[in-house]
């Protein structure tokens, strides 16, 4: 008797598990066409209707509230998201996106360096780093993350252009031709680039 009933529980929870599971699928599913229609509410609401404070629906949440331009709560769920799994990458990149919008580049900053402690060698990362920093005119400190992407990726074309620009505005133009050119060899039709080239 006793385990005909312990069978009957574990039978009971697999299809707990199995239902929730058909929902989670149904409800990202909804999520993913209501975005595509560009209808952002209505993915936000087929998730919230999950009522689960998971990672990935977090996650998700994220991005949608970014979509429909809702930057706080964007952040909000990014956030949890990272609460819920604190060495997610991915969340930190999402996260970046409602900050960047809400012109919080202080805070962009800071979890760029966040993600460098986790992956020091992330290569996004150290760029958006390089290009922040160049943005500012702090030239010694744009130099040091581009050196980074450039070591572990040579022929970077955006590396590469922001590294000539760099160069380009401290007044050293033969290293800044130097940096061009690479970028010009990796993107021959590059008008940016052949504009930069006139002023070396």
């Amino acid at each position: 008797m006793k385990n005909k009933i312990r069978l009957f529980i574990i039978a009971s929870l697999f299809s707990i598990v199995a239902i929730a599971q058909d929902n989670a699928e149904t409800a990202f599913s909804k999520s993913y066409s209501f975005e595509y229609d560009t209808q952002y509410a209505k993915a936000i609401e087929s998730l919230l209707a999950l009522k689960s404070d998971s990672y990935e629906v977090n996650f998700r949440l994220g991005w949608l509230e970014y979509l429909s331009k809702d930057y706080i709560s964007s952040e909000k769920y990014y956030k949890k998201a990272i609460e819920l799994e604190p060495g997610s990458i991915e969340a930190r990149f999402g996260q970046v996106l409602p900050l960047a919008a809400l012109g919080n580049m202080n805070n962009v900053l800071t979890i760029y360096f966040d993600i460098l402690k986790l992956d020091p060698g992330n290569s996004i990362a150290n760029y958006r780093i390089a290009y922040i920093y160049y943005s500012k005119k702090d030239f010694a400190n744009a130099t040091t993350y581009f050196l980074k992407v450039l070591k572990a990726y040579p022929f970077d074309y955006d590396s590469n252009l922001l590294a000539g620009k760099i160069m380009l505005d401290q007044g050293k133009k033969p290293e800044a031709k130097k940096y061009f050119l690479k970028a010009l060899e990796y993107n021959p039709q590059s008008e940016e680039v052949k504009t930069a080239l006139k002023k070396v």
